[in-house]
């Protein structure tokens, strides 16, 4: 027959193994996931999951780390020489912003647009080829982009700001 604290004892021991597998994948978390998770350790009062949870956010500068400014968040565009189109660098600005949002919106993140995600990276997956061999003629492809993107984002990125300004 089984006693009352050996229920105990392999609850607890499940718990702990649950906690240390979902520790093992913190860095999987988007930032909404990691927000969330990090507000559940608090509320539980498990102070080794919510120093490991905010560590990470830290890392990030997410959620309450979100105003960290020990880094710059700003869009890098370098044009070539040849582009004289005095429209392009604003249709490439704002097309690359676009992308830069949409991809935050995919990952659910908080932090920088442009973190991990150059101008170069840009150009290469909408335009296919890399921020030096873009020329005056490409503009039209970028506008279409913005166009076909920018509308359909905005919403969506603004209620994630919401979301993240919240946590």
């Amino acid at each position: 027959m089984r006693r009352a604290s050996d229920h105990v004892t392999a609850v607890a021991v499940l718990v702990c193994f649950a906690s240390f597998a979902a520790a093992q994948d913190i860095a999987t978390f988007s930032d909404i996931q990691l927000i969330e998770e990090t507000r559940e350790a608090v509320v539980a009062q498990d102070a080794e999951a919510a120093l490991e949870l905010l560590s990470e956010m830290q890392r990030r500068r997410t959620g309450i780390f979100a105003g960290d400014k020990t880094g710059t968040c700003e869009e890098v565009i370098d044009l070539p020489e040849g582009i004289t189109d005095w429209r392009f660098k604003g249709a490439a600005r704002q097309a690359y912003i676009t992308a830069a949002k949409t991809k935050a919106l995919e990952a659910g993140t908080c932090g920088c647009l442009f973190d991990g995600f150059s101008f170069d990276n840009f150009t290469s997956e909408v335009l296919g080829k890399s921020a030096s061999d873009v020329v005056n003629d490409d503009r039209g492809n970028l506008e279409a982009y913005l166009t076909q993107h920018q509308r359909e984002n905005e919403a969506h990125y603004r209620d994630l700001e919401t979301v993240c300004r919240s946590m």
